[in-house]
């Protein structure tokens, strides 16, 4: 029996290089996750939470909570799972997280938690952008928000959360395509840098997928809808959607 929907916050933390590792070494890591999380969380927050393992790592689900400030996350649950982390560096420096964040509708059946809000946390954690952080962070972790995410909460400029150290990257997972913002505790110059090098447009906040816009390299002048691009023979990129509506309007 499939429950109601319920609007919640989602946290999915993945171990980095995991299947590469013995069994042994997997079920030791697995402990030392959940250790960390709930340490990073509280016993009492972890206890409101809900969680489902997914071997390599686990999902988080942050029902609706008055009492929680919507920064909490970001304020108190991940810079106290970036310090356990270093501090563990010592022990088990292979215990690195990509985590990404999201909310939406998730609902919640005798299997598990489903949804396509569930979906995209887990193409979040799966995008390029956060492999790379977490190859080139200083620290344990490279965080991912998703838009919905940044508006609610980054954005908003809640006490404690720094806006400036979240930077827009386009990721694509199957057919998932989005902007996401990329967030590396300690080492805000990568995410910066992760940033810079990803597709035009995601940097001032405008991108392609997102916004139907259309990509000109010009050469030879062209005309298109009362724009003028200038020079010699013209090249033009579009979207699967935009090309079948350029040629039906073509025809």
């Amino acid at each position: 029996m499939i429950s109601h929907a319920q609007h919640s916050q989602l946290l999915f933390a993945d171990i980095k290089e995991f299947s590469s590792r013995s069994d042994h070494a997997q079920l030791r890591a697995r402990s030392d996750l959940y250790a960390e999380m709930k340490s990073a969380f509280t016993e009492e927050l972890w206890g409101a939470c809900r969680h489902e393992d997914r071997g390599d790592g686990v999902l988080v689900v942050i029902p609706p909570d008055p009492a929680l400030p919507p920064g909490t996350l970001f304020t108190d649950v991940l810079p106290r799972l970036e310090n356990g982390l270093g501090g563990r560096r010592r022990s088990d420096p292979l215990l690195r997280l990509r985590i990404a964040v999201h909310e939406g509708s998730v609902h919640r059946d005798r299997h598990g938690f489903a949804g396509n809000a569930v979906n995209h946390v887990f193409r979040l954690c799966d995008g390029a952008p956060l492999r790379q952080a977490l190859d080139e962070a200083t620290g344990d972790t490279a965080v991912l928000v998703s838009e919905a995410v940044h508006d609610a909460v980054v954005r908003a400029g809640l006490p404690g959360v720094e806006p400036a150290t979240f930077h827009p990257v386009t990721f694509q997972v199957k057919e998932t395509r989005a902007r996401a913002y990329l967030h590396v505790p300690g080492d805000p110059a990568c995410a910066l840098r992760i940033a810079g090098e990803s597709e035009p447009g995601t940097r001032d906040g405008r991108d392609g997928a997102g916004h139907g816009g259309v990509s000109v390299s010009a050469g030879r002048s062209v005309y298109m809808d009362g724009a003028v691009v200038a020079g010699g023979d013209a090249h033009v990129t579009m979207e699967p959607e935009q090309r079948r509506r350029w040629d039906r309007g073509t025809r």
